[in-house]
This record gives C-alpha cells, structure tokens and sequence, in this order.
C-alpha cells in the first residue's frame, strides 16, 4: 500500500488528463496518460494517498481496484478509465460499493459517476462540446459508422486498380514432383436418413426489408453509430444531473453516516 503523499505523473512525457470530485467527504483523483506512448496508464488516488496504478498496451479499458488487505476496501469502491482506441482518455468513471462488486459494475458498465476532467483539459473540452452541440457529438458517431463502411470500399478500389496497373514478376516457382500416397479405401456404410418435406411459406417480403437484407453490411455500421451517438448524449445528460445532485447535498452532507448513504457510498437520493 503507497503512503498518503502528492501525486505523481504517470504520463509517458510528463503530461497527463486529471480527473477529480469530492465524494462522501473523500477527495478522488485519477491520472491518465494522454496518448504520448504506446501504453494506457492510470493511477487512483484517495485524500492524496495512491490506492491503485496499472497499465496496458492493449486495453482500452482500465479497472483500478483497491487492494483487498486496506482499512476501506468496503468502501472505496473501483474506478474505471476509459480510453479510446488511439489511447486518448476519455473518462474516469468512479463506482460505489465493497471492491468485488464495484469491479463488477465496473467491468459491466452498470451505474457509476463520471469524475470532473481538469479545466481546460482536453476531456473538459470533449465534455463541454458535447453539452453545446449534442447533435454534432452524434454526427461524430454516425460519420465513423460511414467511414467503416466506405473506407474498405475505397481500399479495395485503389488496390484493384494497381493491380491492373502494375506488372508484377513473375516468381520462377520450383517443379517439385512430389509423390503420390496411397491411403486406404474404406467403405463407409449409408445412413438412411429420414426424407422430411418442410412447408414452403408463401409470404413475399417488403421490398424494404430485402433492400435492407441486401445491404445489412452497409446499413447495420450507420445505425450502430446513430445508436451510440444517441446513448452517449443521453448518458452525458444523466451524468450531469447526477453530479448536480450531488454537489446540491453540500459539504455538510459529504461525510454523512452510512445509514443516510446509498448502498455503496453514494447518497441514497442519487439512485
């Protein structure tokens, strides 16, 4: 277990994306590193005292638990930071609990508050940009659903347009004669399976429906990315609310007693 200290950068260059919030009277601090390596890195810290670090190069996803032999590892719930797939961080998400069910909720997603990003951080700019413009936001999403699409499309244009374009040489291949093995022949006995006549169905689709089945490969990415810009909006107004309601109960209700909590730390009037 670290000892109560200042925080220190985990990031790859000296710079990281600080995220913070006051909860229950215990300040949370988590450290990301903002895409400068080849690795995600996080680090948690509790009223300046490192509770968990870890780092990977292939997650973008990273669960900081507390260790399970410290004083409150009933109570401090699990962090998850979030990064994207070119290893910029997106959120820390902080969720309540003993440490086996917060890991939990935190590995499926259920629940959790989002920490408050650095002023001017590029996650506070990321944030505050949603808020203004929800639908731009959403539009990202869309657009990357197009480019999944259109992108293998144009690779594979380029490609076979250099293929008719460029002369390959030819490779002098080895003749080799290899020779012939003489495996067994072994007479399989016939089944006698049953000669079952299904009904045909005389049902003529929409002719919406086949255009859709024709073209699923095309439409299904477009609509994933409509779905998760419209839940990512909805999930950043849920979020503010909760912090709102929060932040309402004041700093004389921040260290309350664990009857006037919910069931994992935070406030019971925050479910």
């Amino acid at each position: 277990m670290a000892r109560p200290g200042r925080p220190r950068s985990v990031g790859v260059v000296g710079e990281t994306q600080v995220y913070e919030m006051e909860i229950d009277g215990r300040k949370h601090r988590v450290e990301t590193s903002v895409g400068d390596g080849w690795r995600n890195e996080a680090t948690w810290w509790v009223d300046g005292e490192e509770i968990a670090a870890t780092t990977s190069g292939l997650e973008d996803n990273l669960y900081l638990v507390v260790d399970e032999e410290h004083e409150l590892a009933d109570s401090l719930g699990a962090v998850r930071a979030r990064f994207t797939s070119l290893s910029k961080p997106l959120r820390a998400t902080w969720f309540e609990g003993e440490r086996r069910a917060a890991e939990a909720a935190a590995r499926i997603g259920v629940g959790g508050l989002d920490l408050v990003p650095e002023p001017g951080s590029p996650a506070a700019v990321r944030e505050e940009r949603m808020r203004s413009q929800p639908r731009r936001h959403a539009s990202l999403h869309v657009a990357k659903g197009v480019a999944d699409v259109v992108v293998p499309i144009l690779i594979g244009i380029v490609f076979f347009w250099l293929a008719r374009r460029v002369d390959l040489p030819s490779v002098p291949w080895a003749d080799v004669d290899l020779p012939s093995m003489p495996w067994p022949s072994i007479d399989l006995p016939s089944i006698p399976w049953p000669d079952w006549e299904l009904p045909r169905l005389d049902w003529d689709a929409p002719g919406w429906l086949v255009w859709l089945a024709e073209h699923a490969k095309y439409v299904i990415p477009i609509l994933i990315g409509l779905a998760l810009g419209r839940r990512e909006m909805s999930r950043r107004r849920e979020q503010d609310e909760l912090r709102e309601r929060l932040a309402a109960r004041g700093p004389r209700h921040a260290a309350g007693s664990d009857a006037e909590r919910g069931p994992g730390g935070l406030p019971g009037d925050l479910d």
